[in-house]
């Protein structure tokens, strides 16, 4: 019986001591993963808790469709370029061509003296012969005949070399009328142009004077007069900025 009774008491012992390891074995995993057990277990139950939202139902209309609009390029039709004209059987003869006129000695020496291009246009006033030298390249030597200014009356017309000036037009000056008036200079007496044959006015007509002095005589105020075609063509001709030599006048001698 004594062995019995110890063998009983040496089981109940060891089942003892199994228990207490049991119960420090689980607390000490409580201990390490009690936490994250109690935080997903929390986040378990919140989550059965929690309402699932419902899908909005699409609506019953449908959305409007997206309309396409046709874009139409137009077709580019190129222009058909015109045929050449075709050449005669029997071509023309070519236009002769006047050869370029050499500058006249007595131009020459005017212009060497006052340094005058003669490459570009220039004019010249000879008194003494009363006449309007013209000088383009090219062309050939044009003269007009003129009336310059009367020493006799105390108006004579300077030498004189600059360019020709602003177009004047029609002006009234010595109780009469002239066209195509150019300005070149002032002197004491007043302005000297270039112009047409003054005139008066007599019925809405123009009567001019002066006339038969063009070419042969003083006869101005200090102008230097043309007739009234060549005045129309020296302003045709644009004599604007055009170098203008005025060669002195010289007294006739005794007898002359």
């Amino acid at each position: 019986m004594t062995i019995i009774v110890q063998k009983t008491r040496r089981g109940g012992l060891a089942l003892v001591l199994a228990g207490v390891l049991l119960i420090v074995l689980s607390a000490t995993v409580w201990a390490a993963w009690g936490p994250l057990l109690r935080r997903e277990l929390t986040s378990g139950l919140l989550a059965l808790h929690t309402a699932t939202p419902t899908r909005t139902p699409r609506p019953a209309t449908p959305p409007p469709t997206q309309s396409v609009v046709a874009l139409v390029i137009p077709t580019f039709t190129p222009t058909a370029a015109p045929s050449p004209t075709p050449l005669p059987a029997v071509m023309p003869p070519p236009l002769a061509v006047a050869p370029a006129q050499p500058l006249p000695d007595d131009l020459a020496a005017i212009v060497a003296r006052y340094g005058m291009d003669p490459s570009r246009r220039f004019i010249v006033v000879d008194q003494d012969r009363q006449r309007m030298i013209i000088w383009e390249p090219g062309q050939p030597v044009r003269e007009l005949m003129v009336s310059t200014g009367d020493p006799a009356i105390g108006y004579p017309t300077p030498a004189w070399y600059g360019l020709v000036g602003r177009y004047w037009g029609t002006f009234y000056g010595f109780g009469v009328w002239a066209d195509e008036g150019w300005y070149l200079f002032d002197d004491p007496s007043g302005s000297n142009l270039i112009h047409s044959l003054p005139y008066r006015l007599v019925a809405g007509q123009k009567v001019y004077e002066g006339l038969d002095a063009l070419g042969n005589y003083p006869a101005s105020h200090g102008c230097i007069r043309l007739h009234p075609k060549d005045a129309a063509w020296f302003t045709a001709w644009g004599p604007q900025g055009v170098p203008l030599v005025v060669l002195p006048h010289t007294p006739a001698g005794p007898g002359g």
